[in-house]
């Protein structure tokens, strides 16, 4: 990368004429390329950069100033690569005048990007893989996007959106492939097989050829998720119709232990596969992955890089300060406990009002009383949630890790710590207070109630709905009923309405937006479909083509940015409810099957329509989310052992359950012992006797699970990984040639360096009229700043 280009027409200024380097295109039609040119695509952009000119409210000459050399850098830096720049003026309202960049990567350009990725892969060890020139548009836009955002010492442009001298950059985003993706859409919706028994690559040109690494990679764990529900959700529908009603079967228990971790131990081998098949495996490593711009500035090895070395940076980065990082790691530990204690302090206390405190008021108001606990999940528990979530993302930053792969991993496991608490720990409140001893705190609350004397309660705590001496049949059948209503409402209610909330919606928002706007009106929506309507006529006239696709530019900007954490964080917490709580609805398993079947599907209607089109790096797994499952399958084992306790036959409860007499003096192993728990806690005294066997339970379901685990990942490594192709290109890996490619890879730079310094490379598209450089976005910033 040159530092300073020689001008050129996309410099800012009057434009310079060039010669048509590529054949001009018929009156009104663009140039056709071999890029990633289509009808909703016709000048074969392939990002847009967003650059904001908006003076703001602070000095006036320094917004000036920053603007000009701002967008000046900005230019010189892309057509420093040799990459086709145009301009056009955003559409954005007064206060948030912005200029967009489309950028196009030539072929020359492509190719370089192409042959520098294979060496490096090869340089490091990765498993050959495809590469095909001209690439996949998911791995052309992938090369660009890393081009623009990679550091200086890996060749890149280092352009942080909204960061330092880039600033003024609000995001880089591509555009979708309207055509692709409608035959995408249909494909999912016409053939039902595609996605359980028919693979998501099938016919060539699959998901991978035009979605990016993290997406493809999501779809497939999908797809084997679901399509390991299906035995499950057999075995399921046999115990709930062959089993008593509420009875926890401990084999069920056992069998949903065996599907988790099969489940687990089949996906880890699958990914490692995909790694390899894929040319991704070690893709992951700093040595081959996108370093943060940020990270080279803080650790100081862009001066590293300066000195043309780039395999010493490589070796800093991996004998970079780990202990550091891992110190600033483990000090947000207390942080998000304390956050995580903040949360369950006010889930707690929702908690008491729904189980406890509306079933016995009986004042004014009752009717309202209940909704109350709803009211307050709604507004704290988001606002709780949203807090913590800016706070996770300081942490990260704080923790400065070297890849953005690295810091999305932090930052899952930081947030979904704090889903898993909204999502779960309602069910555990119930499981483990409401069920053990619900009628004492029902009693107590009565009481309490009742001695102000100013508030109408319940006479007894059993005309409140349960209290220690209600029936044991009566406290069986509600506490089983509390813990299956709410799971009922969790698998099926909740995903219904994100179903909604993420394919209805925004539809729903976006044609009111539009309606508001002016731009559009019913008769109209229902008449055309898509950004311009399946049925529209070709556009007649070079003004109307690129009327079109300023438009299809401008709704896409409006777009939200796509994270694979909100699919994964759904698909891993039901994973959470099947594996953990099924055992209290049996059924959970099958709508968690049908959801699933739908939600593959609606996930790549999101995709397609209501988000960014993604970008992404390169991964190799799932990352923190397969450390998450395997929690997830520890804590199934655990809370259906003691569930079973808990929920034992109404016979041996009635005899043995040390809370359906509380008046029963309770006895320890010894006399000192006794003494201890007698007089002083009268509530421990009664607790101890039903906690003591729960925790011993869990402490033995705990080392159970430990134990089937290594038996079954034992198999699956002998079964599905011995032998395998994949395994014996894993060998063949780690065999030498590296030396050899490390110098290819370092004349290949210093040729492109030299290219870049000579001017050669930089080629503009005169010839369709389209690629104007900086002159349409100079003029929008003269005209702002002449207006200002």
């Amino acid at each position: 990368m040159s530092s300073q280009p020689p001008s050129h027409a996309t410099a800012p200024g009057p434009p310079v004429t060039h010669p048509n380097i590529l054949p001009k295109a018929a009156p009104g039609q663009p140039v056709a390329r071999s890029g990633t040119t289509t009808p909703c695509n016709p000048y074969d952009v392939d990002l847009v950069v967003t650059f904001s000119i908006a003076i703001g409210s602070g000095d006036r000459k320094v917004a000036e100033v920053e603007i000009k050399e701002g967008y000046e850098t900005l230019l010189r830096a892309l057509e420093g690569e040799g990459l086709r720049i145009a301009s056009a003026a955003g559409r954005a309202g007064k206060g948030k005048e912005e200029v967009w960049v489309f950028v196009g990567g030539t072929e020359q350009v492509i190719d370089r990007l192409v042959e520098r990725e294979k060496l490096l892969d090869q340089a490091h060890g990765l498993p050959p893989h495809s590469s095909a020139i001209p690439p996949s548009p998911a791995t052309r836009l992938r090369l660009l996007y890393d081009l623009l955002t990679a550091p200086p010492i890996q060749d890149g442009l280092g352009i942080t959106p909204g960061k330092g001298k880039w600033k003024r950059v609000k995001s880089i985003a591509a555009l979708h492939d309207e055509e692709h993706d409608q035959q995408w859409v249909k494909q999912w919706t016409d053939d039902w097989t595609v996605g359980l028994l028919k693979g998501l690559d099938d016919g060539g040109r699959g998901l991978g050829e035009h979605q990016t690494p993290p997406v493809h990679l999501y779809f497939h764990f999908l797809s084997t998720y679901t399509l390991s529900l299906l035995p499950l959700s057999v075995i399921s529908v046999l115990f709930y119709f062959f089993t008593p009603a509420d009875s926890y079967p401990p084999l069920y228990a056992f069998a949903l232990a065996v599907y988790s971790t099969t489940f687990i131990a089949v996906w880890r081998i699958k990914e490692r596969k995909l790694a390899v098949r894929w040319g991704t495996r070690g893709c992951e490593s700093v040595a081959v992955s996108r370093l943060r711009p940020e990270y080279v500035a803080n650790s100081r090895l862009d001066e590293l890089g300066a000195q043309g070395d780039g395999l010493s940076v490589v070796d800093a980065v991996r004998a970079g300060d780990d202990l550091k990082r891992d110190a600033k790691v483990a000090l947000s530990v207390p942080i998000i406990v304390a956050c995580g204690a903040m949360l369950g302090v006010v889930l707690c206390g929702i908690f008491m009002l729904e189980a406890f405190v509306s079933e016995i008021y009986e004042g004014a108001g009752k009717q309202v009383v209940p909704l109350i606990p709803t009211a307050l999940f709604s507004l704290v528990v988001p606002q709780v949630v949203a807090l913590f979530n800016a706070l996770s993302g300081r942490l990260v930053y704080w923790e400065d890790h070297p890849t953005p792969v690295g810091s999305d991993k932090s930052l899952t496991a930081k947030t979904f710590a704090m889903n898993a608490i909204v999502a779960y720990l309602g069910l555990y409140l119930s499981a483990y207070v409401y069920v053990p001893f619900g009628p004492q705190i029902m009693s107590y609350v009565q009481q309490r109630m009742a001695s102000t004397g100013q508030v109408k309660v319940a006479e007894t705590p059993e005309k409140a709905g349960l209290g220690p001496r209600s029936e044991s049949a009566h406290q069986h059948r509600i506490k089983a009923g509390r813990l299956k209503g709410q799971l009922f409402a969790y698998t099926v209610t909740n995903q219904v309405i994100n179903t909604f909330l993420e394919t209805g919606l925004p539809f729903i928002l976006r044609f009111v937006n539009d309606w508001r706007a002016g731009k559009t009106t019913v008769k109209e929506a229902v008449k055309t479909r898509g950004h311009y309507g399946e049925d529209a006529k070709p556009a007649s006239t070079p003004e109307e083509v690129e009327k079109r696709f300023l438009y299809k530019v401008e709704r896409e900007l409006a777009l939200p940015d796509y994270r694979t954490f909100t699919d994964y964080a759904e698909m891993v917490t039901q994973f959470g409810y099947v594996t953990v709580w099924s055992i209290v609805w049996p059924l959970a398993p099958v709508f968690a099957l049908v959801n699933n079947y739908f939600e593959i599907r609606t996930d790549a209607l999101k995709i397609c329509k209501h988000v960014r089109r993604p970008i992404g790096d390169r991964v190799e797994t799932v990352g923190s989310w397969l450390h998450t499952l395997s929690i997830i399958s520890w804590l199934g084992a655990v809370t259906s052992s003691t569930l079973i306790y808990l929920f034992r036959p109404l016979a041996l409860m009635h005899h043995a359950a040390p809370l359906a007499d509380a008046d029963r003096p309770v006895e320890f192993g010894s006399a000192p012992l006794s003494h201890f728990f007698s007089a002083p806690l009268p509530a421990l005294q009664r607790a101890l006797p039903t906690a003591v066997p729960v925790l011993a339970l869990a402490l033995a379901a705990s080392h159970a699970h430990i134990v089937l685990r290594w038996a079954i990942d034992h198999v699956a490594e002998r079964v599905l990984w011995r032998g395998s192709a994949e395994e014996r290109e894993v060998h063949r890996m780690r065999e030498g040639g590296g030396a050899q490619v490390r110098e290819r890879l370092k004349r290949t730079d210093e040729d492109r360096k030299a290219a870049a310094a000579n001017g050669d490379g930089a080629v503009v598209d005169a010839g369709a009229g389209f690629w104007n450089g900086g002159e349409e976005g100079a003029r929008a910033i003269g005209r702002l700043l002449k207006t200002e």
